[in-house]
């Protein structure tokens, strides 16, 4: 657990290198990658891409998709 008592990891890409590993940027240069969402199992196997998620509803989809 971290220090919010979530035991979900979260990745900051502050220099883009996985938005344009997923496709969400086509360079490292571009000022705002596009919005996406990738849902990945315990075993770091995609389960579901998201792209460009409807961000009222997005959490209960992931939710839905668990």
């Amino acid at each position: 657990m971290n220090e919010n008592s979530s035991t979900t990891e979260i990745l900051c890409d502050s220099d883009h290198s996985v938005a344009v590993a997923y496709g969400a940027a086509e360079s490292a240069d571009q000022e705002k990658p596009g919005r996406l969402s990738v849902l990945i199992g315990p075993d770091g196997k995609v389960i579901k891409n998201y792209q460009d998620p409807d961000v009222p509803t997005h959490a209960e989809t992931v939710l839905a998709d668990l």
